[in-house]
């Protein structure tokens, strides 16, 4: 989908493209703060995380191209909503893609999917916009577990119909970023505690995924890129 500030190509974590004509070792680090804010009738609920993003030029197989990277560290969001559930924005789109491209869509006007130049200008602060309010059709994968304590009781969310989940009068306000020094967020494992034993398989229990089903479709790592370590 053609993102507000350039399309976002699908990739997922540690995928790498050929390409030529830019600098080996251009290596380039940011940090961003995601906050989702979401209206109750007990009030503003709003959760937030940091990660950290970084993008780099290596030699490819071929010498005349050079292979590009991004890697995203941190964990989702969880907003917890009066009546007892948490809302989680987790590390990909509806569309699949990254977290990592997301934020420099939103975060930098001259993105046109140029993952090393765009980390570079987020990190040098060079024309970036922030905070910067998400674009709608960047807005990662929301989703909530009937049962906390069982992963494939998982469900996704319309982003623009959180009343049919948790009541009437409970609706997304918006998704913010912005750049940060912050320490990158860690503990999500305490809220999800069979985290860990997922991260070579499905939500559903299954070790491929199939399609089948939303749990079929999310790992561990979805939530967290730190829990494993």
């Amino acid at each position: 989908m053609m993102a507000r500030r350039g399309f976002i190509a699908t990739m997922t974590g540690g995928m790498t493209l050929l390409l030529s004509g830019c600098g080996i070792g251009s290596k380039s680090t940011y940090r961003f703060r995601m906050t989702v804010e979401v209206e109750t009738p007990a009030g503003a609920k709003t959760g937030s995380s940091v990660f950290e993003v970084m993008a780099r030029n290596t030699p490819g197989m071929d010498p005349s191209g050079l292979v590009r990277e991004n890697r995203l560290r941190g964990e989702a969001v969880a907003v917890d909503i009066p009546g007892g559930k948490t809302l989680f924005a987790i590390l990909k789109s509806s569309g699949g893609e990254e977290l990592a491209l997301i934020s420099m869509a939103t975060l930098d006007p001259a993105f046109k999917n140029d993952w090393v130049e765009s980390a570079r200008r987020i990190s040098d602060r060079d024309g970036i916009q922030s905070p910067a309010e998400m674009a709608p059709e960047n807005y990662p994968l929301l989703a909530v577990f009937n049962d906390i304590a069982d992963p494939k009781s998982v469900k996704k969310i319309d982003p623009a119909d959180l009343a049919t989940i948790f009541g009437s009068g409970v609706r997304l306000k918006r998704i913010t970023v912005e750049v940060t020094s912050d320490a990158v967020t860690t503990g999500i494992e305490k809220r999800l505690e069979w985290l860990g034993q997922y991260y070579s398989k499905r939500l559903d229990g299954q070790r491929f995924g199939d399609g089948s089903n939303f749990a079929n479709s999310l790992s561990s790592g979805v939530f967290s890129t730190e829990a494993a370590k």
